[in-house]
């Protein structure tokens, strides 16, 4: 008979606990119970054998500390032969130390991050009793302080003190979702405890603030903000957040937006839209309490204040889809075919960040850009639609296909009403994309010229257009680029103003080759500054000599949100040749041959294969789940090896977007970069600098272009792509320039398309896209107040915005301060003003002001002249 499985469970979160079968083991004394207990925090990531001796032994270890550590690694594999534990857990010793590999389901600790992840997940999109059941079964798991029984013999490792902090931040988590659900009664008792027992901590004074007013406890309140201002003084001679004070004064004034609110719904307005289904309700989580002014504060106007938001204009990517079933489909069958067709569609849209507001019929459409623009909004659409189209022709493999499909991707601008809490789409370019788009060709992604021009040179597609009978010319476009049958080399403006930083690179390169250790670089610079195309420059010259290096390239795959946008997939797809898009099965000959190749057919190269497929998982791998070490050890295993062979330039594209799964992968390579061949070269953003992923890293920072470098770009761009002569570059758009190279080129290009000058200067979309990702990232006051700030004739003074506005004067002031350190705003050389770091900050912040708003302002603004 089979023998019977053991329910074998590692319990780290309170006293270390081995349960087998609902017994306690006794684990031994208290250096097994450490070595145990810091392996299993430390559970699926290799630790070094000389940091375990660090910290097991901090007073000095003694001299068979090496040794003492390798009997009781001994006797834990003994412990999990004896249970039969095998797959599940096993202790691997793995350079430079050991890799403990255990299922999730094992230890309390990876259920709990596990549950965390979940939660906050759920909490962010909006699903509160999911956020809060599934918080609420996290913080369950909690028995006391973590390894409670090995901190009380006085060990003290930094883990033990970060899970402590990160508990709390979960139980804050908690407490608001259950708060925002209206919950508010039965957790204040919760929040004074722990607010007592930790009375620095702001998050949850302000928690308790809001629960108690909620309460008709308005006094109680107050009381609570004094108390811990007074700690705060006493202890840290610091004055509670700016976020605080201002809870403070809503309470003092009362502010019915205080009161418990329903989550807000993405709606849709357009001409002729009652025929239309409507969307699915996409909650909302804003990102901080709206501001409001002190009590008694305002003053009398002259003209009544503007709200504080009565919409925003905004440049959105439209994606349409219509479905053709053909009269072959029994109609019995048409409505669940429909929802079929649109779920799928959902799935496609939703996976890459975008939201779907509209089914009508056969017609699904989505928009990008709401309620948050990104940078690479437009080429989320196309992939999008690239997918999709793909998603249904694979279909003629199953038989006969149920429905043909048409697509077109719009980049118009859109109303954002924000009447209340719920967001509103307001455009009548979302019925005009309806319309068309059934007088397209079937089974292709057509573009409009505004979509196709904001692409540049990421967006591949056909030269002639097509030539629709319902209106302007459409682009057909073919894929992106690196996407086959994509060309990934494009022709692109030249190089200008860059020899040097290019030949400090260079000289690094040759530094690795010379030498064989490696070194670590980053390139920082905002937006458009050149950062990518500085390395594309290097690996060309690399490329020349195809024995000198092997280039890899990672990162945030042009920033999409999707669910194959794994940067580890991406590296190791595109060193073993994986087409994009390709299936699971033929993922793992691919690799499987790519690591044969490299290792030859011994074990070594069977086990790097078996860590490495878990990247290309059906769905796509969960990141930061239990296998998540294994896997980062493999995939620096390979990049050793692979340099063992021949140097690698790795480059990790926008390192100040990467998440923690890429963050520490990148930890654990800066680790081992030293000892091999490999440049590692990161691009990143200067606000986020900081993200590096080590302190020895090199940094080289990117400056401006100098005037005669902008008129030789300017000039090169319009002699390639229409053999002009260079002529236009004003003064005024040498301003707007501001030497960033993409600001240069996209302007360039806009002249060519609309030589007379844009409608009311408008920006080329490239450009609006990346300054409004900028903005769309403030708090809501902060965008409002520079908003408002584009209103003002002159330095930018805070009387004078708040008069313009609805804030008070503190508040601007604050507000003000604030963007000066995120380098939107600049100070004046007196200290009493500010202006706008850059035009075309003020430009874009503009912009997305609506109509009514600024003529509000302008009758403001001339009745305080005239009074």
């Amino acid at each position: 008979m089979p023998k019977p499985r053991t329910d074998v469970r590692f319990n780290v979160l309170g006293p270390l606990q081995v349960v087998r079968d609902g017994a306690i083991l006794p684990m031994g004394g208290p250096k097994k119970r450490a070595v145990l207990g810091y392996l299993l925090v430390h559970a699926n990531d290799v630790v070094a054998t000389s940091q375990m001796i660090k910290v097991i032994w901090p007073q000095g270890a003694p001299s068979t500390a090496r040794k003492m550590l390798q009997n009781t690694v001994s006797w834990f594999r003994s412990v999990l032969a004896e249970h039969d534990l095998a797959p599940s857990c096993a202790l691997l010793t793995h350079s430079p130390g050991y890799l403990l590999r255990v299922d999730e389901s094992m230890v309390d600790l990876l259920r709990y991050e596990r549950l965390t992840r979940a939660g906050r997940q759920a909490l962010a999109d909006g699903r509160r009793a999911e956020a809060t059941r599934t918080l609420r079964e996290a913080l369950d798991l909690w028995r006391g302080p973590v390894l409670e029984d090995l901190t009380d013999t006085g060990i003290t490792w930094p883990r033990l003190a970060a899970l402590q902090e990160e508990r709390l931040t979960t139980l804050e988590d908690y407490l608001e979702a259950e708060i925002a659900a209206g919950r508010h009664h039965q957790h204040v008792a919760e929040l004074d405890q722990l607010v007592t027992a930790e009375p620095h901590r702001e998050r949850a004074c302000r928690l308790l603030m809001i629960a108690l007013y909620r309460c008709g406890r308005q006094v109680d309140a107050l009381r609570a903000y004094h108390r811990t201002r007074k700690v705060l003084m006493d202890d840290l001679a610091l004055e509670p957040t700016r976020e605080l004070r201002e809870l403070e004064s809503r309470i003092l004034a009362q502010d019915v937006s205080l009161r418990p609110a329903t989550e807000p719904e993405l709606r849709l307005t357009l001409p002729g839209a009652a025929h239309a289904r409507p969307a699915p309700a996409v909650e909302a989580v804003p990102d901080r309490e709206p501001t409001a002014h002190r009590a008694g504060a305002e003053e009398a106007a002259p003209s009544p204040r503007p709200a504080a938001s009565t919409g925003e204009r905004k440049l959105v990517s439209i994606l349409t889809t219509s479905f053709d079933l053909g009269p072959e489909v029994d109609p019995e069958d048409v409505d669940d075919l429909l929802a079929d067709l649109a779920a799928a569609v959902r799935t496609e849209v939703e996976t890459a960040g975008g939201t779907v507001v509209c089914c009508t019929g056969s017609a699904v459409q989505a928009v990008f850009g709401v309620p948050r623009t990104g940078e690479h909004d437009m080429l989320a659409a196309v992939r999008t639609g690239l997918a999709v189209r793909d998603r249904f022709a694979a279909r003629e493999d199953a038989g006969p296909r149920p429905a043909t499909v048409r697509l077109s991707v719009n980049t118009e601008e859109v109303l954002i009403k924000t009447h209340g809490a719920a967001p509103e789409v307001v455009s009548p370019a979302i019925d005009i994309c309806l319309r068309r788009v059934w007088s397209l060709p079937p089974d292709s992604v057509w573009i409009c010229e505004a979509t196709r021009r904001s692409g540049g040179a990421d967006l591949i597609h056909d030269l002639a257009p097509y030539s629709s009978p319902a209106g302007p010319p459409l682009w057909h476009a073919t894929g992106l680029r690196g996407d086959p049958p994509c060309p990934v080399d494009i022709p692109r403006p030249p190089l200008v103003d860059r020899d040097h930083d290019l030949m400090i690179l260079q000289e690094h390169f040759d530094q690795v080759v010379r030498r064989g250790r490696g070194r670590i670089l980053t390139l920082v610079g905002e937006a458009g500054m050149g950062k990518s195309r500085l390395v594309l420059e290097l690996a060309r010259l690399i490329r020349r000599g195809p024995d000198r290096a092997r280039v890899l390239r990672t990162g945030t795959v042009h920033g999409l949100r999707t669910a194959t946008a794994d940067p580890l997939a991406g590296l190791v797809a595109s060193w073993a040749g994986l087409a994009h898009g390709c299936t699971p099965e033929e993922a793992e000959a691919k690799v499987t041959a790519a690591v044969s190749a490299l290792l030859g057919e011994e074990p070594a190269a069977r086990s790097l294969t078996r860590d490495l497929l878990p990247l290309f998982a059906p769905g796509g791998r969960a990141r930061g789940g239990p296998d998540t070490g294994v896997l980062h050890a493999a995939v620096v295993d390979l990049l050793v090896r692979i340099a063992g062979e021949l140097p690698v330039v790795l480059v990790v594209e926008d390192l100040h977007a990467a998440d923690d799964d890429l963050s520490r992968f990148l930890g654990l390579l800066a680790g081992r970069v030293a000892a091999i061949p490999l440049l590692l070269i990161s691009t990143a953003r200067p606000q986020l600098a900081r993200r590096l992923c080590s302190q020895a890293s090199t940094t080289i920072t990117l400056d401006r272009l100098t005037d005669d470098a902008v008129r030789e770009l300017w000039g090169s761009v319009l002699r390639r792509e229409d053999g002009g002569d260079g002529a236009g570059l004003t003064p005024e758009l040498f301003d707007r320039i501001g030497g960033n190279p993409m600001f240069a080129i996209e302007f360039a290009r806009q002249r060519l398309h609309e030589p007379d000058g844009a409608p009311e200067g408008r920006l080329p979309a490239r450009i609006y896209r990346v300054v409004a990702a900028t903005l769309d990232r403030l708090a809501p006051d902060e965008k409002e107040i520079l908003k408002e700030a584009t209103l003002v004739s002159g330095p930018i003074v805070p009387d004078t915005v708040a008069a313009l506005g609805c804030h008070t004067v503190e508040v601007v002031r604050g507000c003000l301060d604030d963007l000066t350190r995120r380098d939107l705003l600049v100070r004046d050389r007196d200290g009493t003003g500010y202006a706008f770091a850059h035009p075309v900050i003020r430009d874009v912040a503009h912009a997305q002001l609506p109509k009514a708003t600024r003529s509000c302002a302008d009758r403001r603004a001339e009745a305080l002249r005239v009074g």
